[in-house]
């Protein structure tokens, strides 16, 4: 597939450069952080820990659905267990569980970030391939479903799981030969900045029935740069070669710090990539309390007319006549 978005070379990125040649092994494998070395919570193996995306006690909840709806300018937003209800069915309490594996290296120290900087840059790393990922996955749901829980969610965080990009496709590989897709989700988490980058200097080959899998590789990208900061260019044109390949993209605002302004400029850069790409966005508050964000910065709590949701949600009502989550991200058509 040839791209008409830009791809920078090393030089321009060196950080970039650097995590990919950290992340992309060779030989088919590819470093991951060791769990069992981090503060993460819910750690089962190195290579995967536990998280329960909707949690009522944390306001992590999926504020797209009605039960849920007037809560979404002062919760953060965590539809995975909704749209992997709608991708492989059921309820969507039936999937609120998911196994996290976290590649080795990013290209960004965001300040908000929840994992330590030193497995941002390949410290504590271990190297797997993805036949060896799906199988701990697999051990895992049998372990889960020991106590009455099911596993449907793999998701790759990081760190920077587009520096491979390879791997995302090799993992969803494995889950297709294995006949694991009724009943599993692959979803990534990505600042999207690396993939043109990652895809133009890595191997990947997609037979023409596989490019029908990207579309169901659920590609979540929170927004850390603004429109107008140096890395935006980057991230604006992940988002665009993200879609160009198929991926089915779910944008988030991350931070309360956006000013009006940038919103509205948000919006005219994401109406121009993808017209359905403004009413799928989410406008967390994102008040986090992990504890490896003790040291950095913290975000103000806004009034909830000050919200940057409440912000978003004038922006469409004026520009397209809807409400904030009018309709839950996974309906609303990439075009």
């Amino acid at each position: 597939m040839v791209s008409s978005v830009s791809v920078s070379g090393p030089n321009d990125r060196p950080l970039l450069a650097r995590a990919y040649r950290l992340v992309n092994v060779g030989g088919g494998e590819y470093a991951f952080t060791d769990l069992r070395e981090t503060s993460l919570g819910g750690v089962q193996t190195r290579q995967f820990r536990f998280f329960t995306p909707v949690k009522r006690e944390r306001m992590r909840l999926p504020t797209s659905l009605p039960e849920f709806a007037e809560l979404r300018h002062v919760a953060n937003l965590s539809d995975s267990p909704v749209t992997v209800a709608a991708a492989i069915g059921g309820h969507w309490t039936e999937h609120n569980l998911a196994a996290i594996t976290h590649v080795a290296a990013c290209n960004f120290r965001c300040s908000y970030c929840y994992v330590d900087y030193r497995h941002l840059a390949g410290r504590d790393s271990f190297v797997a391939a993805a036949d060896a990922v799906v199988d701990d996955f697999v051990a895992l749901r049998g372990m889960a479903l020991e106590t009455g829980r099911k596993l449907s969610l793999l998701r790759v965080s990081g760190g920077e799981p587009l520096l491979a990009p390879s791997l995302v496709i090799e993992i969803y590989r494995v889950l297709v030969e294995r006949g694991l897709l009724p009943s599993v989700v692959l979803k990534v988490e990505s600042n999207l900045s690396a993939l043109p980058y990652a895809w133009g200097q890595g191997s990947v080959r997609l037979a023409a029935p596989e490019r029908d899998w990207l579309r169901r590789i659920k590609l979540h990208t929170t927004l850390h740069h603004p429109p107008g900061s140096g890395n935006w260019p980057a991230i604006r044109d992940g988002i665009a070669f993200a879609l160009e390949l198929g991926f089915d993209v779910f944008p988030a605002v991350g931070a309360t710090d956006w000013t009006p302004l940038q919103l509205e400029t948000l919006f005219d850069e994401l109406t121009r990539i993808s017209t359905g790409l403004p009413r799928r966005l989410a406008v967390r508050p994102f008040h986090l309390d992990y504890p490896a964000l003790a040291d950095r910065r913290r975000l103000p709590r806004p009034a909830e007319s000050e919200a940057p949701s409440a912000v978003w949600e004038k922006i469409l009502r004026r520009r397209l006549g809807v409400d904030y989550l009018e309709r839950p991200r996974h309906l609303i058509p990439l075009t």
